[in-house]
């Protein structure tokens, strides 16, 4: 395994290099599960996770929320280069304790995306191990921050395209309209739960009254996209090192699934 993160981090610094001649004017969505201190795949670890908002800060990342991005969609405006917008999915308690106060010392917007149904409770992590969730006392807490925009998951973290559109639906409608009256705010934003989603779950989203929709498929998002379909990066375990991180900023991720699918790297 450690011979084949260190070929996988030589690739992505010469597919770094490559990035810098590709369209510049494209932000980067992060996606970011568990910030804990475990060997689960798509946990960051606290510590990396910090370096990782440090090269932001350091290397004059523009880091923006979802709203400004989606705004910067809506009107046809160019996106700036070096634009990141920061999200974390399904409402652990490590976001609460670990995250939020590394975005309060940066000074850092970002979107939390909950499945309410969990809330004050548990979720299987990716590797089928149960981790703690936030409370609707700390998620409020947060939400009351410039800086943080809680946005629905679903209710029960079901794979929307593996469940009929009438329950996908639901689902929808409840997640949205509980944290609407917990939190007393419009959603404006939803994430589609272990990134089932097409294009009928996101006119779904669309008549519900959202204004965008985010996926988990790779890429760089730039203005002319649809709005309900956008792409994130997934930060993992794997994004110890700056090249592996910055590979989640560019043209990088996108360009190694392309250049390795045939060989199931």
């Amino acid at each position: 395994m450690a011979f084949k993160d260190t070929v996988k981090t030589a690739i992505f610094f010469c597919l770094n290099a490559i990035s810098t001649f590709l369209p510049r004017h494209r932000s980067a969505v992060l996606l970011y599960h568990s910030i804990d201190d475990n060997d689960v795949y798509l946990t960051v670890k606290p510590e990396i996770f910090e370096k990782q908002a440090q090269y932001l800060k350091e290397n004059d990342y523009r880091v923006i929320s979802l709203k400004e991005l989606a705004g910067i969609i809506r009107t046809k405006k160019e996106i700036q280069p070096k634009t990141v917008v920061l999200t974390f999915d399904d409402g652990f308690l490590s976001h609460y304790e670990k995250v939020f106060p590394i975005l309060k010392k940066y000074n850092f917007p970002a979107t939390f995306f909950v499945s309410t149904g969990l809330v004050g409770g548990s979720m299987n992590n990716s590797q089928g191990l149960p981790q703690s969730t936030m409370t609707w006392e700390q998620i409020k807490e947060m939400s009351q921050s410039p800086l943080i925009d809680i946005e629905p998951h679903g209710v029960s973290h079901k794979d929307f395209s593996k469940i009929p559109l009438l329950e996908a639906e639901r689902e929808i409608i409840e997640s949205k309209n509980e944290i609407e009256q917990r939190l007393n705010k419009k959603c404006f934003s939803f994430a589609f739960p272990r990134g089932g989603c097409n294009q009928d779950l996101a006119g779904l989203v669309k008549r519900r009254g959202f204004e965008t929709a985010v996926t988990i498929k790779k890429g760089l998002v730039k203005t002319g996209d649809d709005i309900f379909m956008l792409k994130r990066n997934t930060v993992d375990s794997s994004c110890d090192n700056n090249i592996q991180f910055l590979a989640r900023l560019n043209w990088s991720v996108v360009l190694f699934d392309r250049l390795t699918s045939p060989l199931k790297f």
